[in-house]
């Protein structure tokens, strides 16, 4: 049996990755404050200048998440200036309809692989694990149901993918209240690139309080007042296509860790423009960008009210000026223009800045993300709900923190990975100095309750996703991360594990979750210097409905390297060789990773089964 995780693909890419090719890179020594982003990057690509507000903002349709679902290549135009592009999408061109799920009633999606030859195929990096030279003329694919409780055969597995022709059928049981997911491609190695060329879109689920009818008995705006906002950050060729790299000196067929646009696009447009009724509107805002932190405010400086975030409604509405986002989040937002002139125009923008490590790349500033323009007509004019949990005829309050169960310490590390030099930027993230293909899997019993404190060693903020399970924050607390780092050195090479417990070189109070994060999330920003301390509850069987552990078949063979790995004899160094033979299609078990979908693909991802 291949548990999730066994060795994986260096191989494949006509590469062997050694365990000793990659030395871990030292903190910065504590937490250091955020830095305002440059206007213009004199180091990256850029795209032509584009008038924004002139394309309307895209609704997507809605339709139910059971039956089919196709995978398809088509002409897309990002702008009214840009000329049409090929992308991909489900069922159009880019981006998918939005789903709607009924909780507590199982869905079968069957999906198809009609793909073609990818739009992004030169910049296919082979020497990441599980990449191959087909990836570019016969691509692989798949869906994870971003913060879906489903079996492991039904999770978008990175291993479970199809090629042109292909087909998965996927199982939703839906044993969740209302919330906002999203599904997107997670196919090993290459998830930034099938994700940037718009496999992705918005998931909802609905419950017999959040039933998405006008007269809900939480009194939500609904109809044309609820809108789905899947936000994303683009560079353009003058020509149309995209380019999801971020430094023009370096190779395009290498991964570069990360990419920051200068076009900011929603639902699929760059910079659109929403004319708005003088009423109350519905948000449901997804980050799927691929690196970008945004926090996002009005150019009016009027509040919102956070309603809910990954996995599901808050107590009650959270006023707020701003709220922040990495990518994997979503947040459920009100906006009320009852009292705005008609003809004010109102910009969404993003008031972020970058974490130390962005700033010394000179990653630029996105301002702006799109504009609402103010109309004479009333829009829905119910009011803000005072509170969505806890009283008659709503669902039951968020309960209390509880006494976990078990406390783990997870840590993210900054390598230089010297088997790639050939990238110029020779640098991977990982998850407790563990790489993919590790046989070191986390071993978590069903039903239980955790602590995760993830511990951020390096010099960018990190998104974590833990799929299956849901957590709260319970807050973020500064360490002396040289001092943590002198003290525990890590191993002079990766594939060891290194998670010790940073509790002792603390060096500040724990500050408390933000506003918009004190309800049920899955994904979590995890800053530079601090200790983010999560309360994950992972479901019980009968909560499920499934053995979560259950072993299933994949559809394409998982590429293992075969062979011994160079450095294996190397003195003090402990690390199991993989059992799996050469194309074995059995897998088990979930992931866990960070979001930043370049680090995911290289190499801050690691395999998990709950027991």
């Amino acid at each position: 049996m291949w548990a999730l995780g066994a060795a994986a693909g260096a191989a494949a890419a006509g590469t062997v990755v050694s365990s000793a090719d990659a030395v871990p890179l030292p903190p910065p020594g504590g937490p250091i404050p955020d830095i305002a982003p440059v206007p213009v990057s004199p180091l990256g690509y850029h795209s032509p200048p584009l008038q924004p507000y002139v394309d309307k903002l895209p609704i997507p349709a809605r339709r139910g998440n059971s039956g089919q679902l196709s995978m398809v290549a088509g002409p897309h135009k990002f702008h009214r200036d840009l000329p049409p592009t090929r992308v991909w999408g489900y069922d159009q061109a880019y981006l998918g309809p939005t789903l709607i799920a009924q909780s507590h009633v199982t869905a079968n999606l069957t999906v198809t692989n009609q793909l073609g030859v990818h739009p992004l195929a030169q910049h296919v990096d082979t020497t990441l694990h599980g990449a191959t030279e087909e990836d570019k003329t016969n691509p692989r694919s798949n869906i994870h149901l971003h913060g879906g409780v489903t079996p492991a055969s039904s999770d978008g597995h990175p291993y479970d993918t199809v090629r042109n022709g292909g087909a998965i059928t996927y199982s939703y049981p839906h044993r969740q209240e209302a919330m906002t997911l999203w599904y997107h491609d997670h196919a090993v190695g290459i998830t930034r690139l099938n994700v940037h060329a718009g496999l992705a879109g918005a998931y909802w689920v609905r419950d017999e309080f959040d039933t998405g009818e006008a007269g809900n008995p939480l009194g939500l705006p609904s109809g044309e007042y609820e809108i789905p906002l899947v936000v994303q950050d683009k560079i353009f060729r003058p020509d149309g296509t995209m380019v999801p790299l971020l430094w023009f000196f370096l190779p395009t067929n290498f991964n570069q860790a990360g990419n920051y646009g200068d076009v900011a696009c929603v639902n699929g447009v760059a910079w659109p423009r929403l004319d708005v009724k003088r009423g109350i509107y519905r948000f449901r805002f997804v980050n799927g960008s691929n690196s970008r932190n945004y926090q996002f405010k009005l150019s009016n400086d009027a509040p919102m009210w956070v309603i809910g975030s990954d996995q599901g409604l808050l107590n009650a509405p959270v006023k707020v000026e701003d709220f922040g986002s990495m990518p994997g989040e979503r947040y459920d937002v009100l906006i009320d223009f009852s009292n705005v002139p008609p003809g004010t125009r109102i910009v969404l923008e993003n008031v972020a800045n970058n974490s130390v490590g962005d700033a010394a790349f000179m990653i630029q500033a996105l301002p702006n993300i799109m504009e609402f323009v103010v109309g004479p007509e009333k829009g829905f004019t119910g009011g803000i709900p005072k509170l969505l949990r806890g009283g008659p005829g709503l669902p039951a309050a968020i309960p209390g923190l509880t006494k976990p169960d078990r406390v783990r310490s997870m840590t993210m590390l900054t390598l230089l990975d010297e088997a790639r030099p050939q990238s110029g930027a020779p640098a991977m993230n990982t998850l407790n100095n563990l790489r993919f293909h590790t046989e070191d899997v986390e071993m978590v019993p069903s039903g239980s309750v955790e602590q995760w404190n993830l511990i951020n060693s390096t010099l960018v903020d990190h998104p974590i996703h833990i799929h299956l399970c849901k957590f709260r924050v319970i807050g973020r607390q500064p360490f002396n991360s040289a001092g943590y780092f002198g003290s525990n050195p890590p191993p002079a090479e990766d594939g060891r594990r290194w998670n010790p417990s940073a509790d002792n070189y603390v060096i500040g109070p724990m500050e408390p979750p933000e506003p918009e994060e004190v309800g049920w999330k899955d994904t979590v920003a995890c800053p530079v210097g601090f200790i983010t301390r999560i309360l994950v509850h992972f479901p019980s069987r009968d909560e499920m409905g499934f053995d979560p552990d259950a072993p299933f078949t994949v559809n394409e063979p998982i590429p293992t390297t075969g062979m011994s790995m160079p450095g294996m004899s190397m003195p003090g160094m402990s690390m199991p060789m993989p059992k799996t033979t050469s194309g074995s299609k059995q897998a088990q078990g979930y992931v866990w990773h960070c979001h930043i979908l370049d680090h995911e693909d290289h190499d801050m991802m690691l395999p998990m089964r709950v027991m």
